[in-house]
């Protein structure tokens, strides 16, 4: 297709957008695609393979905006000094699980919008003041769950970051469990922009603090706390959720929740699209039912863990959630399938559910839908009862599913799992690890296109199957002829010939990573002509 260069530019920034992996086989096509595809890579993730190869990357990466850490034990430090002179315009750098909090002093953008710092394994107070010095421009922070225990994070570190950070909109303060209410406190006043705040895991946080950051945050639109009503006499006034007139998204998880705060908060009528009440104590049907018919517009529902719901509770509240496009009623153990399908008949704009370890399977529900869902993502798994019979069913009512585990359902066999590949066309990701009732998928005679991600481990697949346990060269070479977009494979418990490994990287291009079996030991020149082939050769997948 003759199209101007500046039309392919902007397809590849879309397609960078989604998935960048998707640019590697673009570049292959031209010299021209390859330049664009140098152009507008953004984001790049170094890891101990990169590492020297680096140099080379971020000279024919030019305009890379985002830079993150995955997988590195070398010398973060000399790292960002190699990128500072790169004279890279960085906005986002993400450090997260690394072993050390680097020098910040080295020249780093000073534009920097994005930092991520959740798992460092040593977290100190002046780290903390050397961010605000250094990214005065940050709009977004992660200093979530340092590794260090105790935390070493104080209040007076949040307050001095605070001071700095003046175009703050996120941040991400959880598991830093000795800060109290002063670091909030200086968090609304300072960064009076903020937009999502998170502090899960903060012990000494009052709900007399929330009350202030709700009534001060004019512009707060998401707030994540868990947690809340178990000390004695918290509690929140009649006007705590009242002023925060912005607030969407409102995570609540792991706490002590009243009927009378679920009514403060709908009565408070706020614009609510997201809300996550997981894992809460003293819920109650009434409490839960008022509080949804007052936000009937919302998308995103999470209720895992309620388990005095059920499929007749369902029933009545499914009549509420009509503009759903996200709902987990995992671990809500007295649900079962009538649950699931009356949510898919009523809820037409799903596209994810999550019931997982629930009573799914025991049903005896022989109605039909009268239309078929649009469910995309579905997470089934640990539902010992889930049976062959059921699964035919979803797979007939949710034909555009692309996501689907049900590992750890034991009473699903090899047909269920074929009925599922032949109905839904659209399936990326399959999960069917530790089902031990699945020997063997018979009749697999059509290809999976668009299959890219398949877990079986813990099954006893053999040659006649997809491939697992017990799985030869054969069993492999039809998984990897019939998956054309298979990306990923673990060979791990396999019994398969040295020769397998590069016959598969010739007659799939889209393998990306192979996991040996456990005793094989690759050569050099092996890993080096899978590398040519862009796939990567290691003892477990990244």
């Amino acid at each position: 297709m003759d199209l101007p260069e500046e039309c392919w530019e902007l397809i590849f920034r879309f397609i960078d957008q989604d998935d960048h992996r998707f640019l590697k086989s673009l570049s292959l096509a031209s010299t021209s695609f390859l330049s664009i595809a140098n152009r507008v890579r953004s984001t790049f993730t170094i890891t101990d393979r990169t590492l020297p190869f680096l140099h080379r990357h971020l000279l024919r990466f030019h305009n890379l905006k985002r830079v993150r850490f995955h997988d590195f034990h070398g010398d973060i430090n000399s790292i960002l000094l190699q990128i500072s002179l790169s004279c890279l315009d960085l906005e986002s750098l993400d450090i997260s699980g690394m072993q050390c909090f680097p020098d910040l002093k080295t020249k780093m953008s000073s534009n920097m919008k994005e930092f991520s710092c959740s798992g460092v394994r040593e977290l100190r107070e002046n780290d903390l003041v050397s961010i605000g010095v250094c990214f005065p421009s940050l709009q977004k922070l992660d200093i979530s769950y340092p590794e260090s225990l105790p935390s070493p994070v104080f209040d007076s570190a949040i307050i001095s970051l605070s001071s700095n950070l003046k175009s703050l909109l996120k941040i991400d303060v959880s598991g830093n469990n000795l800060i109290t209410d002063k670091s909030l406190v200086s968090l609304s006043q300072n960064c009076v922009l903020l937009r999502e705040i998170i502090f899960r895991d903060c012990d000494f946080v009052s709900s007399r603090c929330i009350e202030f950051v709700l009534s001060n945050s004019r512009y707060l639109e998401s707030l994540a706390i868990n947690g809340i009503g178990w000390r004695p006499r918290e509690s929140f006034s009649n006007d705590a959720f009242l002023l925060c007139r912005c607030l969407s998204e409102l995570d609540l998880s792991d706490s002590f929740l009243s009927d009378e705060l679920l009514r403060l908060i709908a009565d408070a009528k706020l614009p609510l699209k997201k809300l996550v009440l997981s894992n809460c104590q003293c819920l109650t049907f009434d409490g839960v039912l008022y509080l949804l018919t007052k936000y009937q517009t919302l998308a995103h529902l999470n209720l895992e863990g309620s388990s005095f719901l059920s499929d007749e509770m369902i029933l009545d509240l499914v009549v509420f959630l009509g503009r759903l496009t996200f709902v987990n009623f995992s671990f809500c153990a007295k649900l079962t399938g009538v649950s699931f399908f009356n949510i898919v008949e009523r809820c037409v704009s799903l596209q994810c559910m999550r019931m997982e370890g629930t009573n799914f399977g025991v049903e005896d529900y022989s109605k039909e839908l009268g239309v078929k869902s649009r469910i995309k993502s579905l997470y089934i798994s640990g539902n010992h009862n889930l049976r062959d019979e059921c699964l035919l069913k979803i797979s007939r009512h949710c034909p555009f599913l692309e996501t689907l585990a049900v590992d750890h359902c034991p009473a699903i066999t090899g047909d269920g799992v074929l009925e599922v590949l032949r109905n839904c066309g659209e399936i990326k990701s399959l999960d069917i690890s530790g089902c031990s009732g699945i020997k063997c998928v018979d009749a697999l005679d059509f290809e999976l296109p668009k299959l890219e991600t398949l877990r079986a481990c813990g099954t006893w697949i053999d040659d006649q199957a997809l491939g697992c346990l017990n799985v030869t060269s054969r069993g492999v070479k039809e998984v990897v002829q019939s998956c054309t977009r298979l990306r990923e494979i673990n060979l791990s418990n396999c019994e398969v010939d040295d020769g397998i490994f590069i016959w598969m990287v010739c007659a799939n291009p889209s393998l990306r990573k192979i996991v040996p079996p456990c005793c094989f030991s690759p050569t050099k020149e092996l890993q080096k002509f899978l590398l040519r082939h862009g796939c990567v050769i290691c003892q477990e997948i990244p």
